[in-house]
Formats: structure tokens, sequence, C-alpha cells
């Protein structure tokens, strides 16, 4: 079993849903980039997705904007993200998904890009401008390399397309909640549970579900409505914002914060 499967298989037999934070890389400098990771992982984070800094993240809404703008600013580059990856594997065991953009994948070429993924130990990659119809000489390049794919599903998914979609995952598949770009939702999603029931037609692999999840409420509803994991990204991208300059500080809300958003990850 890989990392993913056994995280899955464990969280189904304690009756929990996933809870997967996101960071950008090297927001809002390498060392406190690291420092936000292990945050996560303290808090209880069961999956870690981080974002690869990309100067146009077009999925991403304001909030994940700037942090990539920071991360860039501080000088992050692939050495330096494949370096961090390595010192955080040193210390968990938990899946690590890659999110990113495809100029970065081109930077370095698929089969470079997809070796030091695997040496760094990522677990699945996923980028969010890459389509799977257009994805056949990286898929190929992650095979090789073991690397899981994850691809994106939303409400206004036809039903073939979803089929051929979940066909092509064998990590998870990401369940954009809403429509639109990332970002701190007031309220949960009301169309993720539809969504969600019509994936399960199709497929038993895991579904994880983001886009505007905020709060711990919103997470438990997500369990509710039948996801395998919550993922939590603008919401806590802010706090890291807030408090980047205040390292011991930003360490203890983002381990607190995490530690409620897993608690709400315990179905009733």
């Amino acid at each position: 079993m890989n990392r993913y499967e056994k995280t899955f298989a464990g969280l189904r037999e304690r009756g929990e849903i996933g809870f997967i934070p996101f960071a950008v890389a090297g927001d809002p400098d390498l060392s406190t980039s690291e420092l936000v990771l292990r945050a996560y992982i303290d808090g209880g984070a069961d999956i870690l997705e981080i974002g690869y800094p990309f100067s146009d993240p077009v999925a991403d809404g304001p909030v994940n904007q700037r942090a990539s703008q920071r991360a860039i600013a501080a000088g992050l580059n692939h050495e330096r993200f494949f370096e961090l990856i390595k010192r955080i594997r040193k210390v968990s065991d938990i899946p690590i998904g890659l999110l990113g953009y495809t100029n970065t994948l081109i930077h370095l070429g698929c089969e470079h890009f997809c070796k030091e993924a695997a040496d760094a130990g990522i677990d699945s990659l996923l980028f969010a401008d890459l389509p799977p119809e257009e994805s056949a000489e990286l898929a190929d390049a992650m095979k090789r390399h073991g690397l899981g794919r994850v691809y994106i599903v939303s409400e206004l998914t036809p039903p073939d397309r979803m089929k051929m979609i979940v066909a092509q995952v064998d990590s998870f598949v990401y369940v954009v909640s809403r429509l639109g770009a990332t970002g701190v939702d007031a309220a949960a999603s009301t169309s993720a549970e539809t969504t969600l029931k019509r994936l399960k037609r199709v497929t038993k692999k895991p579904l994880a579900v983001g886009f505007g999840i905020s709060t711990p409420a919103h997470v438990a509803a997500m369990a509710a409505a039948g996801a395998d994991a919550a993922i939590v990204g603008s919401a806590l991208v802010a706090v890291i914002e807030e408090f980047g300059k205040i390292p011991k500080k930003l360490r203890a809300v983002l381990t607190e914060n995490v530690a409620a958003y897993k608690a709400a990850t315990r179905k009733a």
C-alpha cells in the first residue's frame, strides 16, 4: 500500500474523513514555510497539499495569489522547493501532494520534474491548468517514477467526462465545492453533496473537496455530505499572511486551527 492508501484505510477504520491543509511553498520565506508545514503536521493533518508558487495562478483567489508573490519574492526556486520537501519527509511519513501550474513543469521538463518530485518524497501531482486530455506525457513520466495522479471534477463536469477523469486518478479526486477561484466563504457549499453523489456512482476512489472550505463547520458539512477528505487553503494562508513575521505566534495559531479542523472530520 502507498501512503495515500494507508491513510484513507486508517481514516475509514476510525470513522473519520481526512483533513488536508494547503500552503504555498516558500511563503513568506523558506524557513517560515517549513515551520508552517510542521505546524500542520503537529495539528493533526492527514495529508499535506503544497502549492508551487507561480506568477499567474489562475485557479487561485487573492489570498493564495499574494502567497505566491511572497514566495517568489523570497527566492523560492526548484532546488529550494525540493529541499524543503526532503526536510519535511525526514520528520513525517504523511502523504504530500503538489499543486502547481504547467509553466513550472515545462521549465524542468516532465521527466526531470517527476524524478525530482519522487526523489524528494512527493506522493502526487496536480497541475490545475493541465486537464487529463493534455497530460499524456506527464502521466507517462509520473507512472515511471511512482507518482500518483490527481485531477479536478466540478459540478459542471458531464457524466462521460467524469468517468474518464476518475479512471485516470490513482490518489484522490479533487472535487471543487463551488465554481470560481479559491477563497474564504462564509457558508458551506450547497452543491458539493450533489457532485459527491454523482461521483460515488462511478468510482470508489477517495474524494477530497476543496475551494471555499473555511471553518470547522464547513469541514463537518463535507463529512456529512460524503467526502473522504476536506481541503482548507485560503483560511490558513490568511493566517500565514497575518502572522508570518511572528514565527512563534504563527506556529501556535496554525497548530490550534488545524487541530480544530481535524476534530471536525470525526463523523458523528
